[in-house]
């Protein structure tokens, strides 16, 4: 515990505390604040701190925007807004470090252990988006959304953020495969080694076979040089 409190404190020590305006809203997006289960909607001119998460239904989405920063969050997605930062990897690294820790033999219990809080009821058991696996893949959305961005740095963190927290997204091997060339580009090439023979035994088609395959070879080639 002492070491993942250390690398928490070392990969945030930099965040500063930051307020987004709601530019322009379509459809229905709701916004939930900290740990606070109730979400609520949000019209422009609304401003959300970082602390914020925010989640776009189909056919909705939401402008936010900063003195440098102009961000659209697209249909079926979730982001919390912390993520909108620029990292080095260095701290990519650093955190992937921390995620290692936290999933550790020794700390998993059980997956139901492993959900997030977002949507829980006062019962404490998780809602319906929770249960159709809706929400952990609209986290992915919006990780993905960071790439395109130019925050691969902080869509990798939330992506593993979020293989944790709902256990059944990571069985997903289309995000993972995504999510796992952000580790390639990055030259991280032991952490995208590690990723892609994880990703080898789930339930992959043709196409993602000979995917992981190629790049499973082409980072071996890469490990023996290093």
């Amino acid at each position: 515990m002492k070491k993942i409190f250390l690398i928490s404190l070392l990969l945030y020590s930099t965040l500063i505390a930051q307020s987004f305006e709601v530019a322009n809203v379509k459809g229905n997006v709701k916004a939930q604040f900290g740990f606070e289960e109730k979400w609520v909607s949000v019209k422009p001119g609304d401003m959300l701190d970082s602390k914020a998460m925010v989640m776009t239904e189909e056919n909705s989405s939401v402008r936010l925007k900063t003195d440098d920063l102009n961000f659209i969050l697209k249909e079926n997605s979730a982001l919390e807004l912390g993520k909108l930062k620029k990292l080095t990897t260095d701290e990519l690294v650093l955190a992937l470090a921390m995620e290692q820790i936290i999933n550790a033999p020794a700390n998993k219990k059980n997956n139901s252990e492993n959900t997030a809080v977002y949507g829980s009821n006062e019962n404490g058991k998780q809602s319906s988006v929770m249960e159709n696996n809706n929400f952990g893949i609209k986290k992915l959305n919006g990780a993905m959304q960071l790439v395109e961005n130019g925050f691969d740095e902080s869509a990798v963190i939330s992506a593993r953020e979020t293989f944790r927290k709902y256990p059944k997204t990571a069985l997903l091997p289309k995000y993972r495969l995504y999510f796992a060339n952000i580790l390639f580009k990055k030259k991280l090439y032991d952490e995208a080694y590690s990723e892609y023979k994880a990703i080898e035994s789930l339930d992959l088609n043709k196409e993602q076979k000979i995917e992981t395959n190629k790049m499973l070879a082409e980072l071996g080639k890469k490990l023996l040089k290093n």
